[in-house]
């Protein structure tokens, strides 16, 4: 093999690799797997800053403690529909991507539903020859917030962020 076919497919490998780190981490988020979770980033420094309750962490144990005190919790439901990723290998060890995600949030203890949209900017870091997350950048573009109760729906919130509340 050439090493400029060498280069590709090892590209290719990564991208990949890439794909099934974000879906492994989506997954884990809705099966409520702090454990799974966390593996899915670095260890050490890195950048989460999400819209929304977890905020901004500097390590990932910070995901942690928020992800275990509001995910976990038996009456939240959700599920992570991501895709369209836009993958830049920078290095054999370094690479961006920039996803699309549809999220839908169900509290059935305070009867709401949060339906969200928005964009992760995200790198990542080949560490011993697995990639993890260094840096995760959530921002929402859409979200609407409904309300049942009775047998009646009731839109609280609709537009471009998150209710201010």
């Amino acid at each position: 093999m050439t090493d400029a076919l060498e280069r590709r497919i090892a590209r290719l490998e990564a991208i990949e690799a890439i794909k099934n780190l974000k879906a492994r981490y989506w997954q884990a988020c809705d099966r409520k797997d702090v454990a799974g979770v966390i593996a899915c980033f670095a260890d050490g420094p890195v950048e989460i800053d999400y819209d929304g309750p977890a905020g901004k962490l500097v390590h990932r144990d910070g995901l942690r403690d928020v992800f275990a005190s509001i995910a976990t919790k038996a009456e939240i439901v959700e599920v992570h529909h991501g895709g369209a990723p836009s993958i830049e290998i920078v290095d054999d060890d370094h690479a961006t991507g920039r996803w699309g995600l549809v999220y839908h949030l169900m509290d059935t203890k305070k009867g709401l539903v949060n339906h969200v949209g928005g964009y992760y900017d995200d790198a990542y870091v080949r560490v011993d020859g697995a990639w993890a997350i260094r840096v995760a950048v959530f921002r929402v573009c859409s979200a609407y917030v409904t309300r049942w109760k009775d047998g009646e729906i009731k839109l609280l919130h609709a537009g471009a962020t998150l209710p201010s509340s």
